[in-house]
């Protein structure tokens, strides 16, 4: 199955935010608390882009509303928008993380 790197290991640092396009889909690859996420890049509830959201307290705050969403599960904290945070899983190979385009 194809390996799509989308960084290096060693460049990632919480606060890191990278946007990027695969198969013509918008996405954010993200570290926060050490953990790194790869997240559709379009908030759920206007589809503003992510690549600006602010973090705080576990919660991604999207810079269009402030509607914030929990980063560990994806769901929204404000009854205005009832859907989450969409995850794609990653994969690590070698020195790089990325994704199983297969």
């Amino acid at each position: 199955m194809p390996f799509v790197a989308l960084e290096k290991l060693h460049l990632l640092y919480d606060g890191y935010r990278k946007a990027v396009t695969i198969g013509g889909r918008p996405f954010l690859l993200l570290q926060e608390n050490g953990r790194v996420s790869l997240i559709k890049n379009a908030c759920p509830h206007a589809s503003a882009p992510l690549t600006h959201a602010t973090y705080n307290d576990g919660c991604l705050r999207c810079p269009m509303h402030g509607i914030e969403f929990e980063l560990s599960t994806g769901r929204s904290r404000s009854a205005a928008c009832v859907n989450g945070l969409q995850f794609i899983p990653l994969v690590y190979e070698g020195n790089q993380i990325g994704i199983d385009a297969g």
